[in-house]
């Protein structure tokens, strides 16, 4: 009678743990499945400048910013100087390319550039917007945009550009399209946005601007679906780019906000709909680290601290030699104000120590 109990015992300890490998074994193939759906790609590809973009200065809208300081004669100089790093903190350059369609070109501009800083130690999250229109030099041809070095380069000449222009670690980065942010913004079902009503008379078409939203907004909080809240992202000539990369992180925060209380269901359709036309230098051990360390970002608010480099103060009006505008940067004081927004007091206190 008590083998009996004890081989009972055993049948019944072997049928659990046989049920939890099963679970674990299930769970496992499941998140494989959802990570096999991302693009992976190193981002490098051979640079041609063999076609430029033609200039046209009415596409960007630097609003006010004064004439070049005195001795400035349009030259663009990267200065030399070490690349700050933290174990804590990691980097993600994350850029918006402009293609309309759930497949990627190589033609394509990265319309949108921001940097996504994780600190995992502190579990805070700040994310910075470039200029795109931020003159700096390309590899085998005149200065030019930013933005169009992805043209020239892909992901990895934006990175280097990024790396060398303000001396930041940065070496990963995550691409998406306007279609994929449409349809992100759809699948989770819309995102609350506050807008002016200067804001409000350009979707609608009231003045000139070159983005319209489907259904008529007001001032004030409307609930967007993607078409409308890209069009949010995407408006010009009401004001300047700095409103317009303002209007793009709110989407984001605003995006993370709907996110980050969503059920089972609405994540697993997220996943389905956008991982695959999403492409990353990320392994997929490193996606799963930061996934590990989400719970504790969301449980610290998952507010992120925002701001525009370069800022209003360190920058210029600039003509590159084949009359393009662009926007002139002192590269060494932006390099030093991102270094203080991304590593705050560990940054500081290193400098004062003179290491």
């Amino acid at each position: 009678m008590q083998n009996n109990k004890k081989r009972t015992g055993w049948i019944a300890l072997i049928s659990v743990l046989t049920a939890i490998l099963l679970v674990v074994v299930v769970a496992i193939a499941y998140y494989n499945s959802k990570l096999n759906l991302i693009h992976y790609d190193d981002g490098s590809r051979e640079i041609d400048t063999s076609t430029s973009y033609p200039v046209d200065n009415d596409e960007l809208d630097i609003g006010d910013l004064p004439d070049a300081p005195e001795g400035e004669d349009g030259t663009i100089e990267i200065l030399d100087g070490d690349i700050y790093s933290d174990r804590n903190v990691t980097n993600i350059l994350l850029l918006g390319t402009d293609e309309r369609t759930d497949e990627f070109s190589d033609n394509a501009r990265a319309d949108s550039i921001m940097v996504l800083s994780l600190n995992t130690k502190d579990h805070t999250m700040k994310l910075v917007s470039i200029e795109r229109g931020i003159g700096v030099p390309i590899p085998g041809r005149n200065d030019d945009w930013l933005t169009h070095t992805f043209r020239y380069g892909g992901a990895a000449l934006t990175m280097q550009t990024v790396r060398d222009c303000f001396k930041l670690d940065i070496d990963r980065y995550v691409r998406v399209n306007f279609y994929a942010f449409e349809k992100a913004i759809d699948t989770i079902g819309g995102i609350d946005i506050e807008i002016t009503q200067e804001e409000a008379d350009g979707l609608n078409g009231k003045v000139r601007t070159n983005a319209t939203a489907e259904q008529e907004v007001v001032a004030g909080i409307n609930h967007l679906n993607g078409h409308d809240a890209l069009a949010y992202s995407r408006i010009r000539y009401i004001d300047s780019d700095w409103k317009r990369i303002e209007r793009q992180r709110k989407v984001i925060q605003a995006a993370i906000d709907q996110v980050k209380n969503a059920d089972i269901a609405t994540l697993n359709a997220l996943a389905d709909e956008i991982l695959p036309m999403v492409q990353t230098n990320l392994t997929k051990a490193e996606i799963t680290s930061l996934l590990l360390e989400m719970p504790s970002f969301i449980s610290a608010g998952a507010q992120m601290e925002q701001m525009t480099i370069p800022t209003y103060e360190t920058c210029w009006n600039s003509v590159g030699v084949d009359g393009r505008k662009m926007i002139g940067v002192d590269f060494e004081a932006n390099a030093k104000i991102l270094r203080e927004f991304f590593y705050g007091e560990n940054y500081a206190e290193e400098q004062t120590n003179g290491s």
